[in-house]
């Protein structure tokens, strides 16, 4: 456990069913009582993308009712992604991950701002937004299967059925190869200038919520362009899914109600070293309302 409070963190998936949940008040008043929750920055952005009004108001009061209890917000990927590189990028010997401030007062404000959700234009370009990230790269993994297949045929090999024997696979690669490669390009994004391959890979061995981001990078390349249809473990999660990879490490729990995101994650969890639980909104539930 992290503290000595057990923290829980709800995917979007978790945040939609806990909003139509019969046993919601009891749910809100067993995690307010007992646990403390951090809201994904990710989940409330695609919370507001939420196109009908009314819906967005019930997603949002939900989540003013789990302020109720101890709470904070997260900042989302791209924001998380760059204060942890430029916290290790300014003093690489000191850096400790858990030190770095990676809170989002901000969006905790707006949650409890009833007139901010109201924002309709804001509203509807968030699913626009949201669907291009979740397309991206997809065609170029559809492409690049063919490829990969062939170098499996041509060494008389069957693609790894799992992700993570391809991962490990992957790593062995050329000192890191293609999983180094996404780590610089994500810590240069963040600097803004070339990173040291030696410091990049530091980096990632300690600071586990970009560890995890970089291994979910590559479950859309396992699913896509590398496993045996017919016999690989279907990894189905999208890039919005897999950004929430980051969260992993702040919770004790990370609850979902999308199966194919908790497959995913859970193994990126395991492969990262994390002592994370992903579990699903209902195993959640049966669990903290046991304890009530």
């Amino acid at each position: 456990m992290i503290g000595a409070v057990p923290i829980v963190t709800f995917d979007t998936s978790a945040h939609n069913r806990v909003a139509d949940d019969p046993r919601r008040r009891s749910v809100v008043n067993g995690i307010n009582a007992g646990l403390w929750f951090r809201f994904a920055g990710l989940s409330i952005e695609e919370l507001y993308a939420t196109s009908q009004q009314s819906e967005r108001e019930s997603l949002l009061a939900s989540c003013r009712s789990l302020q109720s209890g101890p709470s904070e917000c997260l900042l989302p990927p791209n924001k998380l992604t760059e204060q942890l590189v430029m916290a290790h990028h300014n003093d690489p010997e000191h850096f400790d991950w858990r030190t770095v401030n990676v809170r989002w007062p901000l969006c905790e404000d707006a949650i409890r701002d009833r007139q901010f959700f109201d924002d309709e234009e804001t509203s509807r370009a968030q699913p626009d937004f949201q669907k291009e990230r979740k397309r991206a790269g997809r065609d170029d993994l559809v492409a690049l299967r063919p490829e990969i297949q062939a170098i499996f045929e041509s060494n008389g090999e069957s693609p790894p059925t799992t992700f993570r024997p391809a991962l490990s696979r992957l790593e062995a690669i050329g000192d890191g190869g293609s999983l180094l490669y996404a780590a610089r390009r994500l810590y240069e994004r963040a600097v803004g200038s070339a990173a040291d391959k030696a410091m990049v890979r530091e980096f990632m061995d300690c600071c586990p919520s970009f560890r995890a981001l970089v291994y979910a990078i590559f479950v859309p390349w396992y699913n896509i362009a590398v496993r045996d249809f017919r016999f690989g473990e279907k990894l189905s999660a999208g890039n919005n899914d897999l950004f929430m990879s980051m969260y992993l490490p702040y919770c004790d729990w990370f609850v979902t109600d999308d199966k194919g995101q908790a497959t995913s994650l859970r193994e990126v969890a395991a492969h990262a070293g994390l002592e994370t639980d992903v579990l699903m909104y209902d195993e959640f539930c049966g669990s903290l309302l046991a304890t009530v």
